[in-house]
């Protein structure tokens, strides 16, 4: 008689069979050492946190609720990447470089679960916030707003998946949790796309150039994530099938990722994983400094002709006022 209930592991099988590519989906660096990437990472960790410090100083200045709370939502995720820099590791494989409990890979994946979501409540609350400065609504559109809080709401499920994967040690949800961190950008590019046309006739400001790189951003790290990250993860899960690889209950998982600790310098440990984690402590940690700039919408537009009544008026920067309130003769 035929099983009616498929078990998790022939689910899990089938799904990564599907969404596998047929391909290596790791992006090394094949002519960097483990020990020329460790030393990048260091001093990637040390730029960081003088760069952490000078914005601090330029942002002082900040009066706004909004500009205080971008400034200290920097600080967790620049602390999580300079900590990861110095003392990076790979949570399924217990990979450590130094053999210390604050290499410990829960450890680890604590320091990211924080940084990584105040991160992303930075990003969204700048979205929701040039939102309202450019609505007519104080509370902004709803749309916006939703897809603000969907994108910090996913990422929170996306942790959870982590701490499922690094417990048991299964790639399959490895590969889950990245498809997540990718999702958690694609809802919001609707948002970013319109708020970046909203502001197509205004002057330049840090709003308009936040909105710009978030839509180019919003496709790139989901589509990095979808063709390059996630097939790697689903590769060593198939291979880890093939070895009939043992996984760990959740709870005995959390306990064996605080203790057990795989020292290794090997180039050949770190390199697939090299190229993303690069990526990660320079460039997602410079997004997060410039975040604490607080980015603004600029509601003043630049008409290069504006006829009324016909006359001419000279080109320059006019307030865009509420259009309820405001007529063309008042402009």
């Amino acid at each position: 008689m035929a099983q009616a209930v498929m078990n998790i592991s022939d689910l899990t099988q089938c799904i990564s069979d599907a969404l596998y590519l047929r391909r290596s989906p790791e992006v090394c660096l094949p002519a960097l050492t483990f020990w020329h990437f460790y030393s990048l990472l260091c001093f990637l960790a040390i730029l960081n946190l003088g760069l952490t410090v000078y914005a601090w100083k330029r942002t002082a200045s900040a009066s706004d609720a909004y500009g205080t709370q971008m400034r200290w939502l920097a600080l967790p995720f620049v602390w999580e990447c300079a900590w990861r820099s110095v003392l990076p590791s790979l949570y399924l494989q217990r990979f450590v470089v130094w053999d210390t409990p604050c290499n410990a890979i829960l450890v680890d994946r604590t320091w990211a679960c924080i940084g990584e979501l105040t991160w992303t409540y930075q990003i969204a609350l700048a979205l929701r916030t040039i939102d309202i400065q450019l609505s007519a609504s104080s509370s902004g559109s709803k749309w916006i707003q939703f897809s603000g809080w969907l994108a910090v709401f996913i990422y929170v499920v996306a942790e959870c998946v982590s701490y499922y994967n690094t417990a048991t040690k299964n790639e399959f949800w490895a590969a889950i949790e990245v498809i997540c961190d990718g999702a958690s950008f694609v809802v919001m590019i609707p948002a970013a796309v319109f708020l970046t046309y909203r502001q197509f006739s205004h002057k330049w400001s840090s709003g308009k150039v936040f909105t710009t790189i978030l839509s180019i951003v919003t496709v790139v790290y989901p589509l990095y994530n979808f063709t390059v990250d996630a097939p790697m993860y689903f590769q060593r899960y198939k291979a880890d099938q093939a070895a009939h690889k043992h996984y760990l209950p959740f709870f005995e998982g959390l306990k064996d990722s605080a203790v057990t600790r795989n020292m290794t310098h090997n180039t050949s440990d770190w390199s697939g994983d090299m190229t993303w984690m690069i990526i990660y402590f320079s460039v997602g940690v410079w997004s997060s400094i410039l975040l604490m700039w607080a980015p603004k919408a600029d509601l003043s537009v630049t008409h290069t002709r504006l006829v009324r009544n016909n006359n001419k008026l000279e080109e320059g920067s006019y307030i865009i006022m509420d259009p309820k309130e405001t007529s063309l003769d008042q402009v």
